[in-house]
């Protein structure tokens, strides 16, 4: 019984994560749904036929010998990909095959003649077979390939194909993550993209082959590659350094290698800062051919996690030889770096937690255990004047920021900005004396050991009626500042507002208020 349970939880959860449809085409008769392919070897010059009145991308006498269709698609942060459509085996296919590219996974199937039923073609008992394809894969690039072709070796009058109801679906990242592998959103937040290379477009800035020049441009099967045929060989290699990586304590390197023609079971190698990651073995086998000269090609999307905190990296990609070895190419699509990155404020961290920073940024400073900014005011001094003035008509508290020259004289809840250009902040604050009332005042040091206080308690008697406190505090850099100030007949409230990470904290500094004695 437990076990039925458990299964019937795993269920559930998979039916709760909804797939997204992302892209649809050639469902109707809607000739623009080709727009973004790439059709090559095409026959008759068509790219639509209708099969018993049903309109096929490609189709009889148009998808045939050697007919290859790609497109890229661009997809928001997700998880699992899911592509459906409709095949159409169409004629007098001998066991000849149909082979489709999701990026790095292949799915392949064999036809006959007489599989199918009649439904359109040439007929004479060559069949035609309709094949639903779901194709379901884990993946989380931002771009997908898709190519199709066939092993198809007759005139196009003879054997073809075609598919329609194509339908592209995702699961996507939880919101407000970037990159992630599943659902959960404790495990993707802290991923930031800090490069995206080479998915819509081939750009080699600052990319080296060989220690001396800059890599070519190629294409196999109509998609653009850093390298491909002749271009990038057994022994290249190719380099860059990356710098001014966000602050970070690990890092994921995605990248899609292309293996061209005819290998010798020699090895890709993937380094960062000198040390190798990952080691591809490009096999004389591949999935199918779809370019080059000879041989099979094959996708193979490779990712790396790694613990990384310097601000630079060095990325290396490079193939070893074998003596034998005489036609072999391969190239690089879809690179990503992306870096766990430290909280705002933080240089150096063990993880993603604000309690995990291990230093804090230039000017930021630890307080009570956590990166702040700006570092909270530190009190130096005070003086407190009694006086016994005439009755003026004034709120019983005032407030005077006297280095920046800023007044609060009305009551309320007030924000102010401020740059000044000393280190140094006063607040004087006026205290109206009530009969029958005693003033207390709170004085934080906000020490970064510990937070210490400074009171101070006075009656208000017959001998003075007002008092005046200096208070000086040292703000330790100078930068803009924030308070939040409350006033009333009995109470002043000041607060410093700092960031830590990316909130906002409040410190007091400073409380004065009127009470009972």
């Amino acid at each position: 019984m437990k076990y039925k349970l458990l299964v019937l939880f795993f269920i559930s959860l998979d039916m709760a994560q909804e797939w997204e449809i992302i892209y649809e085409s050639f469902k109707d008769s809607n000739s623009k749904d080709a727009i973004g392919w790439t059709v090559k070897n095409n026959y008759n010059q068509n790219l639509f036929t209708s099969c018993n009145g049903i309109k096929l991308f490609g189709g009889y006498g148009v998808f045939a010998q050697n007919t290859l269709v790609s497109k890229y698609f661009s997809l928001p942060p997700h998880f699992k990909v899911k592509v459906d459509f409709d095949f159409w085996k169409i004629d007098s296919w001998d066991n000849e095959g149909v082979y489709i590219f999701v990026d790095d996974k292949l799915w392949a199937k064999g036809y006959s003649w007489w599989q199918g039923s009649q439904i359109c073609g040439v007929g004479d008992g060559w069949n035609e077979v309709i094949e639903p394809i779901s194709i379901i894969i884990s993946h989380n690039s931002e771009s997908l390939v898709f190519i199709i072709t066939s092993s198809l070796d007759q005139p196009p009058s003879d054997e073809s194909w075609g598919f329609r109801s194509f339908t592209l679906s995702i699961l996507r990242c939880p919101q407000g993550c970037l990159f992630c592998q599943d659902t959960d959103y404790n495990n993707c937040f802290y991923w930031i993209s800090f490069i995206s290379l080479w998915h819509y477009s081939i750009e080699v800035d600052g990319w080296m082959k060989n220690s001396d020049i800059q890599p070519a441009i190629g294409q196999c099967a109509s998609i653009g590659l850093v390298g491909g045929s002749i271009n990038l060989a057994p022994n290249d290699k190719l380099e860059k350094i990356f710098t001014n990586l966000h602050p970070h304590y690990k890092m994921v390197l995605k990248l899609q290698l292309w293996k061209i023609d005819s290998w010798d079971n020699e090895n890709f190698v993937l380094e960062v800062d000198g040390q190798i990651y990952n080691q591809t073995i490009l096999r004389s086998a591949g999935s199918y051919q779809i370019c080059g000269s000879s041989g099979q090609e094959q996708i193979i999307n490779i990712e790396i996690t790694l613990s990384h905190h310097q601000s630079e990296c060095k990325i290396t990609m490079r193939t070893n030889n074998n003596s034998i070895t005489k036609n072999a190419y391969w190239g690089i699509r879809a690179f990503n770096l992306y870096l766990a990155k430290c909280i705002t404020g933080c240089d150096q961290c063990l993880g993603p937690l604000i309690t995990q920073c291990t230093e804090c940024s230039k000017e930021w400073v630890i307080y009570q255990n956590f990166c702040t900014y700006p570092p909270p005011m530190l009190f130096l001094q005070i003086s407190i004047t009694q006086l016994k003035v005439p009755q003026l008509n004034w709120i019983p508290i005032q407030i005077h920021l006297l280095e920046v020259d800023q007044k609060i004289v009305s009551q309320g809840n007030f924000t102010l900005l401020f740059k000044n250009t000393q280190q140094i902040l006063t607040f004087q604050v006026d205290i109206k004396c009530i009969p029958k009332k005693a003033i207390k005042s709170l004085f934080y040091s906000n020490s970064f050991q510990n937070l210490q206080q400074y009171q101070y308690r006075k009656n208000c008697l017959g001998n003075f009626n007002t008092a005046i406190y200096n208070v000086k505090y040292d703000l330790k850099i100078i930068a803009e500042q924030q308070l939040i100030i409350h006033t009333s007949d009995t109470q002043c409230l000041i607060y410093q507002v700092v960031r830590v990470a990316d909130e906002l904290a409040y410190i007091r500094i400073l409380e004065i208020f009127l009470e009972d004695f």
